[in-house]
């Protein structure tokens, strides 16, 4: 099979098993006898300072180890202090698992508003006018959408929260790995991703990085706890976040290769515009390199593309606000061979 979902998982290579398994023995041998649990300590630690060397984050205790993103926005959202009144905002380009968090709130009389994005500055100004004139807590929003890969201007938004006192929370999950993420000029109230998508290390794992909403008051206090303590979830497991740490490295020695996966973008997508009834969903925008998404008025085309003889799989999706109509996502790394593609070429090809 021809698997073109990097969006949604990626296998690892052989030098990130190797790192989970070896780890393991390690740890094995020791166990919790005084120097296991020394050996325990110092592996998060080093696979902390290594995800803060990936991302520029300047304090490796902000970021905290978690399962995965759902999971993330789960525990962000429930230290946050609601009160009736409050508005959280957020788009319709937001998972649909962190959008069941957030319906959560409703209980505690949380408004929710959902913004419909079509441009940079539209969802600019719109994000600023319900700041002037409503009680918005936080804004929970995706850095790059998983639908269509839109690139949210992030950090525009996280000027504008600063302004205002609203919390800013993002999703990575579709930009860490996969476009250049740094904190080393800007920093949101919480920022979390998987280490299964674009960062290509091991499932059941995942970041969160701490901003100062959620730091500042431990610093104020003079805890003697790290910020990351009030965020993971008892006992970690050492293999799987050593082959997260790695995953993280190898991404930061070989870099993203966005030119490569620009030039698949432009290869694939100049294929797909010559067939009619195909409609690209993009946004007046940037976008990011690994990802392209289209959809058809005919419903014989949506989700069904794949032939018998091109066993070619990828993400279909219901659109935003209109869910009896179906989006197609195609999603590469830079690993993804030239063969591959050609294939995914060809049957493109065929189709029109």
């Amino acid at each position: 099979m021809i698997y073109f979902n990097v969006a949604g998982l990626a296998p690892f290579n052989q030098a990130i098993q190797q790192e989970i398994t070896s780890t393991l023995e390690d740890f094995g041998r020791l166990l919790y006898s005084d120097k296991g649990i020394h050996f325990y300590r110092e592996t998060l630690q080093r696979c902390r300072q290594h995800l803060a060397q990936f991302l520029q984050v300047e304090d490796a205790q902000r970021i905290a180890f978690v399962p995965n993103a759902t999971t993330a926005s789960a525990l962000v959202l429930s230290r946050i202090h609601w009160e009736s009144g409050d508005s959280v905002l957020t788009t319709t380009h937001e998972n649909s698992t962190v959008l069941k968090e957030i319906s959560t709130l409703q209980s505690k009389g949380v408004q929710i508003e959902t913004l419909e994005p079509s441009s940079p500055a539209e969802l600019e100004s719109a994000i600023e006018q319900r700041l002037r004139t409503t009680q918005i807590r936080a804004i929970l929003i995706s850095h790059v959408s998983h639908i269509d890969g839109r690139i949210f201007p992030i950090e525009r938004l996280s000027q504008l929260t600063q302004k205002y006192r609203t919390l800013l929370i993002i999703d990575g999950a579709q930009a860490a790995g996969h476009i250049p993420v740094s904190f080393q000029d800007w920093q949101p109230d919480a920022y979390f991703f998987p280490g299964h998508k674009w960062c290509a290390g091991p499932m059941g794992t995942g970041a969160l990085i701490l901003g100062a909403q959620f730091t500042e008051h431990d610093e104020r206090k003079n805890s003697k706890h790290p910020s990351w303590s009030h965020f993971e979830l008892g006992t970690q497991n050492i293999g799987l976040l050593s082959g997260f740490a790695k995953a993280c490295l190898i991404k930061q020695e070989d870099g993203m290769m966005i030119a490569r996966l620009e030039h698949i973008r432009k290869e694939v997508r100049q294929e797909l515009s010559k067939i009619p009834q195909l409609r690209m969903l993009e946004w007046d925008g940037p976008q990011s390199p690994g990802i392209l998404s289209f959809t058809s008025p005919q419903k014989e085309t949506n989700g069904q593309l794949a032939s018998p003889s091109q066993d070619i799989a990828w993400k279909t999706f219901p659109l935003p606000n209109t869910p009896d109509q179906t989006g197609n996502r195609l999603s590469w790394s830079s690993d993804t061979s030239d063969p591959e593609i050609e294939s995914l070429l060809v049957f493109f090809r065929n189709q029109h």
